[in-house]
């Protein structure tokens, strides 16, 4: 039986790293030693989004004067040190149980994440996911980034498939916005993005687990709203389902 997605491209933080608390961490640590205090609430809506837009528009609301670069490297220091030395970056549910069942299926998966190299190379040794998934397109291999689709169009290229037959997981506006118009079927992660506007922005689904999307075929058999049925680890599943296409886009 063909595989029912060519590829699967799957975002970094939020949805296989428990990363984005700890984003807030560290900009908060940073922005102290700044002078600046910033709302949790205020750092968080920053997810998906652009750490140097993040730091310019404080830096013309607050006053304070800085070096956009610098304060990006400060801060990704802190995080990585985070990562590394307080041990703190966890797995998000169902990852491993994922990339299982993607490798037994011979489904091959990527890393597209707005990160830079260096966090996400962090990211990936200390959970220890850095040899499942090698393939990765980071901040530096595309001049446009989330919501622009030519990260996602960037990875099929380099597997030489078509983007249309991808399954894109996100947890963002930004990251769904540019799996849709990179023309994936797109579903996401349950975070801190209002579910709401995960849907609007195209999500076929959104789930708690990524071992949830399992296995792959339910996701363009099952109805819209439609719960899935219990995975197994055998990939047994009752009832089973007939393939067929796709819901159109925009119906979850």
């Amino acid at each position: 039986m063909p595989r029912i997605f060519a590829a699967v491209f799957l975002d970094l933080d939020g949805t296989l790293v428990d990363s984005e608390p700890l984003h807030c961490e560290a900009h908060a640590r940073f922005l102290k030693t700044q002078g600046l205090e910033i709302s949790e609430e205020r750092i968080l809506g920053n997810i998906g989004k652009s750490d140097r837009r993040f730091y310019l528009d404080l830096m013309e609301q607050s006053g304070v004067r800085g070096e956009v670069d610098a304060w990006m490297a400060e801060k990704t220091r802190i995080l990585i040190s985070i990562y590394r030395e307080e041990n703190k970056l966890r797995l998000m549910p169902g990852v491993v149980e994922f990339l299982d069942y993607a490798g037994s299926e011979g489904v091959p998966c990527a890393v597209v994440t707005s990160s830079h190299r260096l966090l996400a190379t962090a990211a990936l040794e200390v959970t220890g996911l850095a040899a499942r998934l090698p393939m990765r397109i980071c901040h530096e291999d595309t001049p446009l980034r989330k919501p622009d689709p030519s990260p996602y169009l960037l990875a099929a290229r380099r597997l030489d498939v078509p983007a249309g037959n991808c399954l894109v997981v996100e947890d963002s506006v930004f990251g769904v916005t540019a799996g849709v118009a990179a023309g994936a079927f797109t579903v996401a992660m349950r975070g801190y993005t209002a579910e709401a506007e995960i849907l609007a922005a195209g999500a076929r689904r959104v789930v708690g687990s990524l071992a949830d999307l399992l296995p792959l075929k339910r996701l363009v058999t099952v109805s819209a709203g439609e719960p899935f049925p219990a995975f197994t680890p055998t990939g047994q599943t009752t009832p089973s389902f007939a393939l067929q296409a796709p819901a159109p886009r925009g119906q979850v």
